[in-house]
């Protein structure tokens, strides 16, 4: 899987290695096919703008997936960009009490489970599930260095 990765902001962001890891694990899990992705990292006032044109929400948010849809004219199927407000992670990952980059991975699943199709907001619990089962694979993962 190809993994695109973009930073528009100044903290530190996990490699485009672990994002890729991060998608495998979760295509791997949940049976589903794909050939890239993009994770995009931006600040609170590229969140806010973000928020407040696609969700009409005038604040930042941690994580927001936009998905691709169907394939590119080559077949290849792009599932779309997550993109993570690094500021929100840092604020959450104090509050959470555990550590920033392992906040930022936690988002990244999240947002690429969006775009696997999964939907917290309209689903009986599958999403969140899901999440459960996968947050001890992918940290073990990161913490084992991919």
């Amino acid at each position: 899987m190809r993994i695109t990765k973009r930073n528009f902001q100044v903290r530190p962001t996990i490699s485009a290695g672990v994002l890729k890891g991060i998608a495998e694990v979760a295509v791997c899990h949940v049976g589903r096919v794909a050939d890239s992705a993009s994770f995009v990292f931006i600040d609170d006032r590229r969140m806010i703008e973000h928020h407040s044109v696609y969700k009409g929400i005038n604040r930042p948010t941690d994580v927001l997936a936009f998905p691709a849809g169907d394939p590119d004219p080559t077949g290849e199927l792009d599932l779309g960009d997550v993109v993570i407000c690094t500021d929100q992670a840092a604020r959450q990952s104090c509050g959470r009490r555990v550590g920033y980059l392992e906040e930022l991975c936690v988002l990244s699943l999240h947002g690429f489970l969006h775009l696997l199709g999964y939907d917290h907001e309209r689903d009986t619990g599958q999403m969140r599930k899901l999440e459960k089962e996968l947050r001890p694979k992918i940290m073990r993962m990161v913490h084992e260095g991919l």
